[in-house]
């Protein structure tokens, strides 16, 4: 985390609650002062109504003072019994002040407390898990049962003492006695905003319900068919022999597909095409690496993912590692909460960000372990065949891998070139590839934190070889296409059947999902009006300052014309010819400034089309697909700020006109400004949400219109 990070979140676990705290104290001290004076003044009440009683029965009818007055006692009297009951009603409302904050004051030192002892547990349990995998697994188990207690507490917390603290404050407008139609529509307001946060926590046990749901792992999905053992009896004795020299567990499923890297997971498999779920644990083989490879290498790499269910391994990675992946989608939950509302949203910003600070204080400990766990899987690896087997697979899975990614990535963006035969297709492409290993992965560099695998030059390194060894070794022969075929079919039967029917279940699914791309592509192009003319529509107040102007003018020249008269003092005289001249400039400059609205209004400010967009002062049209940002500025005025993406190259513009409704381009920052009196579109203004939305949509639909274009493998565009 930055220290920005860092200082954001003590802001909403720390700093928010104690001032939460601070208000509930200043509350209780101001409703205990408001009771005392009630008290006392309850009190002196009833002390002077016995006394004016006392004088009213013996007849006594001298005059008494009452709140500044001089009063007879029976008028006394009375003024005081009205005065008590105004205090026995207020004195009821100051003690129901003095409940809420003696509540708030508890539950905002709770919620401070809840704040900084997560805070503290959380990042000493992010240290404590890089002591050991076990140590990593049994704090983790911890959190995930007590997260989402410590995280509904948190909303509950913060939730009640909000509603409590605002509703201490609100408490003058209900004891008001009399109240009018403006009061009452006050009071109202102010208990639907209290009903608004309480609203919140009636749908909190069905959300916290989901929460604990979500943290169940999800179903890995994976694209491929199974090999069961009456289909692939080579295989599958290779395998068990592997996991048997291992000591490891033996994989209930082995999947084969064209797709990904070789992985093992324990978490349930969700297979495509068809949905089939698979459960238990399951090692996943490429076809294309598992034939490029040899059968060394292949060996080495399958022993090293078996051996992630060997010794402390297994559990880790049957337990913890799918669990740990299903806790990032409970906080998603959270994060739809904030998205409902604003009100919601701030309530539930501090759980939110609990939440987020717990992963990312496990996440550091999670990639460490995982980093050692692939070192220690590579020594499983080499027990096998020995420490070059597992180099050269190394070398040649990472010298692969972008070219094979290249090739896949090509033939999604032109499905007419869509082949038959996958796997042919790709060992094709590799035969005609020169096989070399890119600079970066024998780079003496760290890990990163967040980094899940260490880098190839350490794992080389961790098995006791070298870059030279990495360099001169088998794995950058070229690829040939038979004997890859030939050493595939001694484990897979029937290749060609099977790559021809995975070949076409992927073709099927990727133009499946083209035409859903396509159509909501299509949605987005047409959901707009084939042009919309943005003016800067401000007639009406050029007419004003037009007849503003004419009125300035009229008084300069009763000024001028009407103080000149025998008699007049010159100095007077003078004064008033200045403030003529004064006069007649300011009518000349707002009749200037109203006939530079007429005139702009004539002329369209803003063309937006399907495609384009098109400015007064712009040489041509910009292609809307070359604004990646936009933003509306509501002050001092209406603007409208485009922001031109890195690789779209630079319009032209005209100067400046005065006459016209001209934009602004910033060469530094790429951005266009315009800024108009009054945007609107057919006559009808625009404010700034409206405009947001005109601006949004019609940028929304040009990149979809360039993303179908470049679907069609058409041009990308007519304009800039």
């Amino acid at each position: 985390m930055t220290s920005r990070d860092t200082r954001i979140l003590a802001w909403r676990l720390v700093l928010l609650p104690l001032l939460l705290w601070a208000m509930a104290l200043w509350q209780g001290q101001r409703a205990d002062e408001h009771r005392t004076l009630l008290l006392e003044d309850r009190g002196q009440l009833h002390v002077f109504i016995a006394q004016v009683e006392e004088m009213q029965r013996v007849r006594d009818h001298r005059d008494v003072q009452f709140n500044g007055r001089s009063v007879d006692p029976y008028m006394a009297n009375s003024m005081a019994v009205l005065r008590l009951n105004e205090t026995e009603r207020e004195l009821t409302f100051a003690r129901i002040g003095s409940v809420l904050a003696q509540w708030s004051l508890p539950l905002a030192a709770v919620l401070t407390l809840l704040g900084v002892a997560a805070l503290v547990t959380l990042h000493w349990a992010g240290k404590a898990a890089l002591a050991s995998r076990a140590r990593l697994v049994r704090l983790f188990h911890r959190v995930r049962q007590l997260l989402p207690l410590a995280l509904a507490a948190l909303m509950v917390l913060l939730t009640l003492t909000a509603v409590l603290e605002i509703a201490y404050e609100a408490l003058w407008l209900f004891a008001l006695k009399q109240t009018s139609a403006g009061v009452l529509k006050l009071q109202l307001l102010v208990g639907l905003l209290m009903l608004a946060m309480l609203w919140p926590l009636y749908r909190l046990p069905g959300q916290l319900k989901t929460m604990l749901q979500l943290f169940k792992p999800e179903p890995h999905d994976v694209f491929g068919t199974p090999l069961t053992e009456q289909q692939a009896p080579a295989l599958w004795a290779r395998v068990r022999s592997l996991a048997r020299r291992l000591d490891a567990l033996e994989p209930d499923n082995i999947v084969v597909g064209c797709l990904e890297g070789f992985y093992v997971t324990s978490a349930e498999v969700l297979l495509q095409p068809g949905e089939r779920r698979l459960q238990g644990r399951t090692l996943y083989l490429p076809l294309p690496l598992l034939a490029v490879l040899s059968r060394r290498e292949s060996d080495a790499v399958i022993a090293h993912e078996l051996a992630h269910f060997s010794g402390e391994d297994t559990a880790y990675s049957m337990r913890f590692a799918p669990i740990y992946q299903g806790v990032w989608r409970s906080i998603g939950v959270l994060g739809e909460h904030m998205e409902a509302g604003f009100l919601r949203g701030l309530l539930t910003l501090p759980a939110y960000a609990l939440a987020v600070y717990s992963m990312q204080r496990f996440d550091h400990a999670v990639s460490h372990w995982s980093r050692e766990r692939e070192l220690l899987a590579d020594a499983a690896g080499a027990r096998i065949d020995g420490p070059q087997a597992v180099v050269d697979s190394l070398v040649r899975i990472s010298a692969l891998e972008p070219l094979i990614d290249e090739h896949h990535r090509h033939l999604c963006d032109q499905p007419a070139l869509w082949p038959q035969d996958l796997l042919g297709s790709v060992l094709t492409h590799l035969a005609q590839q020169p096989i070399v290993l890119p600079d970066a992965e024998l780079a003496d560099e760290l890990p990163h934190p967040t980094d899940t695998h260490p880098p190839t030059l350490q794992r080389i390194q961790a098995l006791g070889m070298s870059a030279e060894d990495a360099r001169h070794g088998q794995a950058l022969r070229p690829v040939l296409v038979d004997q890859a075929l030939a050493r595939l079919a001694e484990d897979v039967p029937d290749v060609p059947g099977l790559s021809g029917m995975l070949t076409t279940a992927l073709g099927d699914f990727l133009a499946r999902q083209r035409e859903d791309i396509r159509r909501e592509l299509e949605e987005r192009a047409h959901a707009v009006p084939s042009e919309s003319i943005v003016r800067e529509g401000a007639q009406l107040r050029g007419r004003f300052l037009l007849v503003v102007a004419l009125g300035c003018m009229v008084a300069a020249a009763w000024l001028l014309l009407g103080v000149d008269v025998h008699g007049a003092k010159p100095g007077l005289i003078t004064f008033f010819r200045v403030l003529a001249v004064a006069i007649a400039g300011t009518g000349v400059m707002l009749g200037v400034f109203g006939w530079r609205f007429i005139k702009r209004a004539a002329t369209p400010a803003l063309v937006l089309t399907r495609d384009t967009v098109r400015f007064a002062n712009a040489s041509e049209p910009i292609a809307l697909h070359c604004f990646d940002q936009y933003q509306v500025k509501v002050s001092p005025g209406l603007a409208v700020v485009l922001q031109l993406a890195e690789d779209a190259p630079l319009p032209m513009f005209h100067k400046r006109r005065f006459w016209e409704p001209d934009a602004k381009f910033d060469t530094r920052t790429r951005q266009v400004t315009l800024a108009l009196g009054r945007w609107s579109v057919d006559g009808k203004a625009l404010n700034g949400g409206q405009l947001a939305l005109l601006i949004g949509r019609y940028l929304e639909g040009g990149h979809a219109r360039q993303a179908l274009q470049a679907l069609d493998g058409g041009p990308s565009g007519e304009a800039l």
